[in-house]
């Protein structure tokens, strides 16, 4: 369950990087969003994974590699943060909010995987006119997540807490957009 809290974690980070116009590298990071920073922040733990140890954490939880005792207490972070109830079999979302949705939580936080979500997102944007519109997709986003798919934060999460890790770019603004909407 944890791992796949983390995987749901890499899979909004990828989605908002799309979101954002950006794409996720060949190796499964999302530039300017490191899990290792958020999920302490989030969780209003001081400290965390930083540094060297941060980035490897960071870079080996997005692509999947969550054998090592250290990954470990990252994706254990993840799963205190978030919870992820039964998804509902019945729904077949094949595009739109939906379909991005179900593809973040069955995704399995490989490079590959999360570069897919990014570029789903990005065709999604497309639609969008302006930095207004593509927050309120990604607040609709967030709700889907939780409406849907019965993800949701955990634990007394302040959201407030990633403007110090995430600063106030725009691709900040609408990962903390999408976490609001799980709430």
């Amino acid at each position: 369950m944890a791992s796949s809290a983390l995987n749901i974690l890499s899979g909004i980070a990828a989605a908002t990087a799309g979101l954002a116009g950006e794409k996720v590298a060949k190796d499964g990071t999302v530039p300017g969003l490191d899990l290792a920073a958020i999920l302490p922040a989030l969780l209003g733990k001081s400290g965390g994974a930083a540094g060297v140890l941060g980035n490897v954490a960071s870079l080996a939880a997005k692509s999947g590699l969550l054998n090592n005792s250290n990954l470990g207490n990252l994706a254990s972070l993840a799963g205190s943060l978030l919870s992820v109830g039964k998804a509902q079999t019945t729904t077949k979302a094949s595009g739109g909010i939906e379909g991005l949705a179900a593809t973040i939580v069955g995704n399995a936080g490989t490079a590959s995987a999360l570069g897919s979500i990014a570029t789903l997102a990005s065709t999604l944007v497309k639609s969008t006119k302006d930095k207004k519109e593509t927050t309120s997709m990604a607040s609709e986003l967030g709700k889907t997540l939780s409406s849907k798919f019965g993800v949701s934060l955990g634990g007394g999460t302040t959201i407030k807490a990633l403007d110090s890790v995430l600063g106030s770019d725009i691709k900040g603004e609408l990962f903390k957009a999408v976490l609001k909407g799980l709430a």
